[in-house]
């Protein structure tokens, strides 16, 4: 079954639970993407599920990114093992359908695609993977052009690797959406769903479009090429295939449209919407 799972802060105090509850019913969804404040205690998390079970909503994709994860730092990675420790521990106690993490070791740096920012991500997702076996919930693993995890072919060294039945995937098609892929995303969304749709658990949401040459400004000099999200619906992400391919898979699949204010986010599920009644896929 495909969810919509909309982002959506947890209230914080009770006088957040009326905006918050007005919010999710903007949405026509029961299930939010979302994650706990950092300061956040264990019981801070087990009141907001009993707020959540009290109001039929449930969690959906539970993320929020550690950039410490394969860092080379040694610290730098405990830091990152104690968040997702936390992010794990929430996730069950909110009842998640996911928890995800992502991969930014050196990004922007000439190391981030290297076999040895690669093996150290590797041996980090294998320990996640154990505090994930143990607490019995899913992590989903999100991707990144600029990060170490930024292909097919590395999510399925991934899933190869770490022999994990908890070891899961958060795609996010866009972010392997690399220039010369842009006019034709369809054979992208094909290998992506090929190679990885027994895993998929979670989907961001998101178009993308491409500038650049003359005329174009960059921060320093003349843009060369820009990849980047757009709205749904904007750009030239190939949406009908997606969805019907996620209505293929037997799992139930949570979708995010993400990165958008409150407007922007309505108009991008709506555009999904509009596709999925179209092609007579249902949502939960």
């Amino acid at each position: 079954m495909i969810l919509f799972s909309p982002p959506i802060q947890l209230p914080e105090t009770i006088d957040d639970h009326a905006d918050f509850l007005e919010k999710v019913e903007s949405f026509q969804a029961n299930t939010i993407s979302t994650s706990t404040p950092a300061e956040w205690t264990d019981q801070d998390a087990e009141n907001s599920r009993k707020f959540l079970d009290s109001n039929d909503i449930r969690v959906g994709e539970f993320s929020t990114f550690h950039w410490g994860f394969d860092h080379q730092d040694a610290s730098e990675r405990s830091a990152a093992l104690e968040h997702y420790k936390r992010m794990i521990r929430h996730g069950v106690i909110m009842g998640a359908h996911c928890v995800g993490f992502s991969t930014y070791g050196d990004r922007g740096m000439p190391g981030m695609w290297s076999d040895s920012t690669w093996t150290r991500c590797l041996d980090a997702i294998t320990r996640i993977a154990e505090e994930a076996e143990n607490a019995k919930i899913d992590i989903a693993a999100h991707p990144h052009a600029m990060a170490p995890l930024c292909s097919v072919d590395r999510y399925v060294e991934m899933l190869t690797h770490v022999d994990s039945a908890r070891l899961k995937v958060l795609i996010d098609i866009v972010n392997l959406t690399w220039p010369q892929r842009i006019f034709n995303t369809t054979d992208l969304v094909n290998e992506v769903f090929d190679s990885l749709g027994h895993a998929i658990v979670a989907l961001h949401a998101k178009d993308v479009i491409i500038s650049g040459g003359s005329g174009v400004s960059a921060a320093k000099g003349m843009g060369v090429i820009h990849v980047d999200e757009a709205v749904p619906g904007t750009g030239f992400m190939d949406f009908e295939t997606i969805l019907n391919r996620l209505d293929m898979l037997k799992q139930d699949i949570t979708i995010n449209v993400e990165h958008f204010d409150y407007n922007d986010t309505r108009e991008g599920q709506s555009y999904i919407q509009g596709i999925a009644d179209r092609s007579g896929i249902t949502f939960k």
